[in-house]
């Protein structure tokens, strides 16, 4: 198991006509693993999407889904549209453990794809 820490960014709110998907898309940067950024998808319990992540071989990039229950999405536009001086951050705990140096350099043989076992997301009110 492994702990991704990363603050978010940036967030857009999307909407596919075709295929009938709301979703946000949180770019963020890892604090736990040097130079490392990651993509997100948030969508609610109605979608076909599961709980993953994939990170690219070459660097530390990593995209990914996370499936939230249909309450908690609604309210997210207005936890994400509160302005506040300090960045909301995001955990991710992944089953597969990466091997990552005391510099926070991440290493891999091929690109990894896990599953996102929990999230935790932390946004400031005040």
């Amino acid at each position: 198991m492994q702990i991704l820490e990363m603050l978010i960014k940036t967030v857009d709110a999307h909407y596919d006509s075709k295929h009938q998907i709301q979703c946000y898309y949180l770019s963020c940067s890892l604090l736990n693993i040097a130079r490392g950024t990651c993509n997100l998808m948030i969508v609610n319990e109605k979608n076909n999407f599961k709980n993953k992540i994939t990170i690219k071989y070459e660097r530390a990039v990593m995209s990914g889904s996370i499936v939230v229950n249909d309450d908690y999405f609604n309210s997210l536009q207005s936890h994400f549209s509160l302005k506040n001086e300090r960045p909301a951050r995001l955990e991710l705990i992944i089953k597969d453990k990466l091997n990552i140096n005391k510099n926070g350099v991440l290493f891999l043989q091929k690109e990894l794809t896990s599953e996102i076992i929990e999230y935790k997301f932390f946004i400031p009110l005040l």
